[in-house]
């Protein structure tokens, strides 16, 4: 039930902070002047119209934070309700070959929430087999908040009903770890690297390249290319399904049928670039472009190159909605206003704007990785995981 899972975002914003009482004690006029700062905790209310949806106001409350954390937890478990393939852009469960599995009673299998990741963790630790030089690495959070979107009746504004909550982000950095059973939303990252890595796996041993991919490859070894990746319906490489704006329940991540590989590199073979990688049915001459999401056990969320300050994600969020909700877009990129969800859990791990205001994924993977899978980094001293 959906209400089951409002309970499990509410008792996960409950992790976040723990306020204790204390006694309040008035300071004298001349006294408070020795004193300067700002409020712990703000409250923000605004309101957004929107020519399909309707009316929204939002209360979010911020709470100004530092935090750094080592967690684990068995299970995450959101959005869980009945879906069927298909609707509202809910993908099929597939198998190692992308076919569809079916139940027994001849319907196609869908996972039965919209974010589950078994054995999740916000951290790691280095040196774990080694408890007394054992270093713990937290995941950062800065300035958290947890925001309420309220429907306003067309009628009559003063009545309303809660339409959604979610706890977000300002700024974040740091490995998350998990298998990553089944997600929903928006998780945005990008693989690079040489040619020879996509040659390496598309022409050796069990490649499934024609000779002529594999010259078009062998003329790129040494050139850098890049593409962007999302999350997949495996059964076809697709993005979207059924017009939704976005997946439901997803199982595959990879390069979207229909996009290429890029180069920033000069010269008339890093041009061919585009031209030539093409993303048809999970593969890029004949590369294979799309994997399953429980491959990549750890994912640094962020630049891990750069400190916090430069180096951390912004926009950042998870959410439960009742109904179609238009979030504000704190990503920071020029343009960005709204990110539209619709009923049941949301996941936004999308692109931002740094410092700079130039645009960053907060997911990076170099070419190897992506193709062969990212192990998972420790989160418990002694052990890989399972604290």
């Amino acid at each position: 039930m959906v209400n089951k899972a409002y309970r499990s975002i509410l008792a996960l914003s409950a992790m976040t902070v723990s306020l204790s009482s204390v006694a309040l004690e008035a300071i004298p006029d001349d006294e408070l002047n020795h004193y300067t700062g700002q409020a712990f905790i703000t409250v923000d209310a605004s309101s957004y119209s929107d020519a399909t949806l309707g009316n929204y106001e939002f209360t979010r409350v911020n709470l100004g934070l530092d935090i750094e954390t080592l967690s684990n937890a068995d299970e995450l478990r959101i959005g869980e309700f009945d879906r069927s393939y298909g609707a509202d852009g809910t993908a099929p469960i597939v198998d190692d070959n992308r076919n569809i599995v079916f139940n027994a009673d001849g319907s196609v299998a869908v996972h039965d929430a919209d974010i589950i990741i078994q054995n999740f963790a916000l951290g790691r630790v280095d040196n774990y087999n080694d408890p007394e030089n054992a270093e713990i690495v937290p995941f950062k959070i800065k300035d958290p908040y947890i925001e309420l979107a309220y429907k306003t009746d067309p009628g009559n504004s003063s009545i309303r009903r809660i339409a959604g909550v979610r706890i977000g982000f300002g700024q974040a950095q740091g490995d998350l770890s998990g298998d990553l059973i089944s997600l929903t939303g928006n998780l945005e990252g990008e693989i690079r690297g040489p040619g020879s890595i996509a040659y390496d796996a598309a022409c050796g041993t069990g490649g499934t390249a024609t000779w002529f991919q594999c010259i078009e490859l062998s003329l790129a070894a040494n050139t850098e290319i890049y593409a962007e990746v999302k999350l997949l319906d495996g059964a076809t490489g697709e993005a979207t399904l059924d017009g939704a704006p976005y997946l439901k329940r997803a199982s595959w991540i990879g390069v979207p049928t229909g996009t290429n590989f890029e180069s920033d590199d000069s010269g008339l073979i890093a041009s061919l670039i585009p031209t030539l990688t093409n993303s048809e049915d999970c593969a890029v001459i004949g590369v294979t472009a799309c994997f399953r999401t429980t491959n990549y056990q750890s994912v640094y969320v962020g630049d891990p190159t750069q400190d916090f300050e430069n180096g951390s994600a912004s926009g950042a969020f998870i959410s439960l909605q009742l109904e179609s909700v238009p979030w504000e877009d704190l990503s920071g990129i020029a343009g960005a206003t709204r990110v539209y969800t619709e009923k049941g859990a949301f996941l936004n791990i999308a692109r931002y704007a740094d410092s700079s205001g130039q645009q960053k994924y907060p997911l990076y993977l170099d070419l190897y990785n992506a193709l062969t899978g990212e192990p998972r980094v420790a989160t418990c001293i002694g052990r890989t995981k399972g604290c």
